[in-house]
């Protein structure tokens, strides 16, 4: 089987962590900062901080932000759940708006309609690794004095105009589980331009205690004072330092993801039933995910299945459950690409030979009816 994901472990990475074991220190410590300051010179930065889930990261970000009870964020449809469970664990309510068909991300051209009083601010998800059409949302979003939380997933290593996502605004977030560009098994980070939202949210990830305000007696030591709520949500030095390796390996990987993609960009640009993805240029996706429209998805990805090679949807829409209200039929364009949206294959691991056995079929397949 050739399958859709593979966990990428740089050589080496099972030895560097038995190094951070045997040291004895295995919360958060040395090598979460080491992370963090190799994160913030590869995307060029000015803040991070490393967190134990993604997820946690944009709970964390939405919380900085200013989201509470009966406050409503502008969302995308089509993501990973966590982006708009995230704003749920608020009090808030996810208003969704129509993505853009050629991009699967959220349309800025919807935006404005579905403003209210309510309106805190927008939840934008870079997917597949392709950057959302961030200037205009911004621009959106000062006009209507909303924050802008990005959901960056997808898209380590992902650039807009020249610029790493991560590198530009006040709450971007990433994730490191098991099958993304680097993985700890599980961790995740937000990346902030802002030293007072980066101040907060490194005293919101541990249980709202200010470590710089210790008060030191004979018995210990113990914050000065309590007074905002926080969770347990720190990167421990045993998950950084398999993020740290991958970190430092990080070229290999995303350059092999892009050889990939630039080979099946070349390959499948003038199928009949198959059609590409309507990047722009100046936007560089990191192509976490391969994502193509499909005529006769079904009978596409029973083919595939039949020639030994993994394709899935992998998201649904996320107004389809209950918990987000029930389907919008007003989401026209989520509609489509929820009817014809495959991903295939395409991760560092894929030798040369898989990836042309998954071209080779993929145009047997386009030949076939």
């Amino acid at each position: 089987m050739i399958w859709l994901f593979s966990p990428y472990l740089p050589p080496g990475s099972g030895e560097e962590v038995k190094k951070t074991i045997d040291s004895g220190f295995i919360n958060r410590g040395k090598k979460a900062k080491e992370f963090e300051e190799l994160f913030k010179e590869l995307f060029n930065c000015y803040q991070v901080l490393g967190v134990n889930s993604c997820t946690s990261a944009l709970k964390l970000s939405l919380k900085v932000a200013g989201v509470k009870e009966g406050d409503q964020v502008i969302s995308t449809p089509w993501t990973m759940i966590a982006s708009n469970t995230s704003i749920l664990e608020c009090g808030a309510k996810p208003i969704f708006v129509d993505i853009d068909y050629d991009t699967f991300n959220l349309d800025p051209n919807k935006i404005e309609e579905n403003i209210s009083s309510k309106t805190k601010a927008i939840m934008v998800v870079h997917y597949a690794g392709y950057p959302a059409e961030i200037d205009q949302i911004f621009k959106i979003a000062y006009k209507h004095n909303l924050e802008v939380i990005q959901d960056c997933a997808h898209a380590l290593g992902a650039r807009y105009k020249g610029k790493y996502i991560g590198s530009f605004g006040r709450f971007c977030c990433f994730s490191f589980q098991a099958i993304k560009a680097i993985t700890m098994g599980d961790g995740g980070l937000i990346s902030t331009i802002d030293q007072r939202v980066y101040e907060e949210l490194v005293k919101r990830s541990w249980f709202g205690i200010d470590k710089s305000k210790r008060i030191k007696t004979l018995v210990g030591s113990f914050p000065e004072d309590i007074d905002t709520l926080g969770y347990k949500n720190n990167l421990t030095d045993i998950d950084a330092t398999l993020g740290l390796h991958g970190l430092k390996n990080f070229s290999y990987a995303n350059n092999r993801r892009q050889k990939i993609a630039k080979r099946y960009n070349e390959a499948f640009g003038k199928l009949r039933r198959i059609k590409l993805p309507n990047y722009k240029e100046g936007y560089e996706s990191s192509y976490w995910l391969y994502p193509i429209h499909v005529e006769k998805r079904d009978s596409f990805a029973k083919f595939m299945k039949e020639s030994q090679i993994q394709v899935d949807k992998h998201n649904e829409r996320n107004d389809k459950y209950k918990i987000f209200g029930g389907i919008q039929e007003d989401l026209v364009n989520a509609k489509k690409v929820d009817e014809d949206i495959i991903h295939i294959p395409i991760h560092p691991n894929l030798t040369e030979e898989e990836v042309e056995t998954v071209i080779t079929k993929i145009k047997e397949w386009d030949r076939s009816e």
